[in-house]
């Protein structure tokens, strides 16, 4: 396309002599020999370019097939426009300036005039090709660029993943000890509730164990780990808030590992709230009946740094008595 531009405008470099010649009824023909001829030329360029252009872009040789091929498209191209202008049965305005002045047409083969007009052609053709090779050298560096980003945030992703996966996988050893103990304790005083603790114990286990062996989560199964961890919070004598679940349709969503439960487990350390809720639908919602939880500390904003690497978005929203932390996942 460069190139058919280029001609045209060659061409309508040559016609600026109208506004000194009168060509009176010839115009038409004068108008169509100086588009013609010039066409015909960037068309002998393209296809001389297009095999040397479409070559391997880092081949130690690109430069030397580009520069030979616009060469020999600027030859070719002088060699078929001589017989072409000759076997025209316009003239062109050289032509007719020549007639007017009793001087013999403008074209003719010559040696010499056939190596002037190959290097006229051939050096804003070689001009052209060097910019061309410059914006594809330009567009095979940027998307080069795009690409190693990309895999740059993957591999961070992945790795991400994998710390995650880790703190996944840690149980709190404090917690379990104290958890055994209580067990023990009440089997000991024969507590009606000792059978329901040593089982509300190994649901917790059961719940947390296998995600040694899990790389990632859902959102029914970082559920079932809060609701197990309250339950053994309240064995312990605490007072852990009511837990109360919505997730409709989307319990089976994928979730990034360990991001609800330390929210949790972050309220609980700032004030007990009273009630906490998890709803699922466009967006999934951790809220707990107490303000000034969104308080920018570092374990939320490292949160914040695992979901935003994870191409999602955490955000805070207290008012009204009440804390609601709004997690909206990459589609």
């Amino acid at each position: 396309m460069a190139f058919v531009v280029a001609a045209l405008l060659f061409g309508a470099i040559d016609l600026a002599a109208l506004l000194e010649m009168n060509v009176g009824d010839e115009l038409p023909q004068v108008l169509a020999r100086h588009f013609i001829v010039p066409i015909v030329s960037g068309v002998v360029l393209v296809l001389c370019w297009l095999p040397a252009a479409r070559s391997s872009p880092i081949h130690p040789q690109r430069r030397q097939r580009l520069v030979l091929a616009t060469l020999l498209g600027s030859v070719l191209s002088i060699a078929i426009v001589y017989p072409l202008a000759d076997a025209l049965p316009w003239r062109s305005l050289c032509d007719i300036y020549a007639a007017s002045k009793g001087k013999p047409r403008c074209m003719t083969m010559r040696p010499v005039a056939l190596i002037g007009d190959a290097l006229w052609v051939f050096m804003p053709a070689l001009m052209i090709v060097g910019v061309l090779e410059f914006r594809t050298v330009r567009r095979r560096q940027a998307q080069a660029a795009q690409d190693l980003l990309r895999e740059h945030s993957q591999l961070r992703r992945h790795a991400l993943a994998a710390r995650l996966a880790a703190l996944q996988a840690q149980v709190d050893p404090a917690l379990l000890f104290d958890a055994l103990v209580s067990v023990e304790q009440a089997y000991d005083r024969h507590d009606p509730a000792a059978s329901a603790r040593l089982e509300r114990l190994i649901r917790h286990l059961r719940v947390a164990l296998p995600r040694l062996r899990e790389a990632g989560a859902t959102l029914g199964g970082e559920a079932e780990l809060i609701a197990s961890y309250l339950d053994l919070l309240r064995d312990l004598n605490g007072t852990p808030p009511a837990f109360d679940v919505d997730l409709g349709t989307r319990s089976a969503t994928p979730l990034p590992p360990m991001l609800l439960l330390p929210l949790v487990q972050r309220a609980l350390r700032l004030g007990p709230p009273a009630q906490c809720w998890l709803r699922a639908g466009t967006v999934i919602t951790l809220g707990f009946d107490r303000e000034g939880l969104c308080a920018d500390d570092g374990e939320l904003a490292a949160l914040r740094e695992r979901v935003a690497a994870l191409d999602a978005r955490l955000v805070c929203h207290s008012g009204n008595g009440r804390t609601e932390f709004i997690l909206e996942l990459a589609s």
